[in-house]
């Protein structure tokens, strides 16, 4: 019988070593204030601490006894962390995109679970919980869904909407009844189910989230959907032509409808340089806020507590020779999210520009979309 004892759990904190923005005395005053008065919002990531032993991962997971990044978000100076719930899932399936609803609603309750024995942490689903989290003092962990695994379950959107779930990802890499995911062959758009279901999503108050989704179904979902929509964790194709970044119409096409667009920090993503680091992020915000404007641009990093790489290497299926870089230098984990305006100052960011992408934006979306 596995013990969740039997395993050594990742370091919240310093894992590995992790550089910081240098910035000059000045600019070292305005960060201060910044990482003191700006709602600072993750709106993909991951707060799961990773075992060690990554090749033991699915043997950790069978425990069902997980553990939640706070120290790690709390150290990033994070006002709020969405919570891509999906990891546990994946002790009963061969792909993330067929997990399966009951265990990542169990992960969910999980998490819920010891969100509420934290004395410091809150459940928030909503811009005013986010807002008074803040100013008690304490981080918000609003619960979210890397994707739907609803199957052609309708009620499971109130389900999951009753439970604190107020953002999800329609689809993962791979076709479902909603739509299809960015990796099939002959993609193809939202079927009748899916319509329903971003309908029912807008009705609830759920943001929609069509990061992994089709072009065709990006497409159909930002012209169907009676709210606006966000890429919750992306980066352009434009600089960065792969699987899974985002070409110009879409981008565009979701800004124009009041939506926001996310960036990524996952290591190997966005650079083949094997020491990358944060620079990489921050060249994507500069062309992004070109591209579609200041007002809808955020945060999406998502990164995890632990071996990102090693991660996908064993549960993604990626050859370790795509993966160049050990970890993302600067913006390794949730730990480092204070290094995002360090560096945004050192782009020469205005403190008002700073604070929207910060969580701003984002806030803006949340008033829009949630009930």
């Amino acid at each position: 019988m596995v013990s969740i004892s039997d395993f050594a759990m990742s370091k919240e904190i310093r894992r590995v070593p992790s550089s910081t923005v240098p910035l000059s005395v000045q600019e070292e005053s305005r960060f201060q204030a910044l990482a003191e008065e700006a709602v600072m919002i993750d709106v993909h990531q991951h707060p799961f601490v990773l075992p060690e032993a990554m090749d033991r991962f699915i043997d950790f997971l069978r425990t069902n006894r997980y553990t939640w990044g706070f120290e790690a978000v709390k150290h990033g100076g994070w006002s709020t962390v969405t919570t891509s719930n999906v990891f546990g899932a994946l002790q009963n399936a061969t792909e993330m995109s067929f997990v399966e609803y009951e265990d990542v609603a169990a992960e969910v309750g999980m998490m819920l679970a010891d969100v509420s024995a934290q004395k410091d942490v809150v459940r928030v689903g909503s811009p005013d919980e986010i807002l008074t989290a803040k100013q008690a003092g304490k981080v918000g962990f609003m619960p979210t869904l890397e994707h739907l695994p609803i199957g052609n379950k309708l009620e499971r959107l109130d389900q999951l909407h009753s439970m604190g779930v107020r953002l999800s990802g329609i689809t993962y890499n791979r076709k479902n009844y909603i739509g299809d995911g960015m990796y099939e062959r002959n993609p193809g758009g939202l079927s009748e189910f899916g319509i329903e279901a971003i309908h029912r999503m807008n009705d609830l108050g759920m943001a929609i989230d069509i990061s992994h989704a089709s072009t065709p179904t990006v497409m159909d979902t930002i012209e169907l959907s009676k709210a606006p929509v966000v890429f919750s964790h992306n980066a352009a194709y434009t600089i960065r032509p792969t699987k899974r970044t985002r070409k110009d119409e879409e981008l565009k096409a979701c800004a124009a409808k009041g939506g926001l667009v996310c960036i990524t920090a996952v290591p190997n993503a966005l650079s083949d340089d094997p020491e990358q680091d944060i620079e990489c992020v921050l060249d994507h915000y500069d062309y992004m806020v070109k591209l579609i404007g200041i007002d809808h641009v955020g945060i999406g990093t998502d990164t995890v507590i632990g071996d990102h790489v090693i991660f996908q290497h064993y549960m993604l299926g990626r050859d370790l020779n795509e993966l160049p870089a050990p970890y993302l230098n600067g913006l390794e984990s949730p730990a480092d999210g204070k290094n995002i305006i360090r560096g945004l100052i050192r782009r020469g960011y205005s403190d008002e520009d700073i604070k929207k992408i910060l969580g701003g934006n984002a806030l803006d979306l949340f008033r829009r979309v949630m009930s």
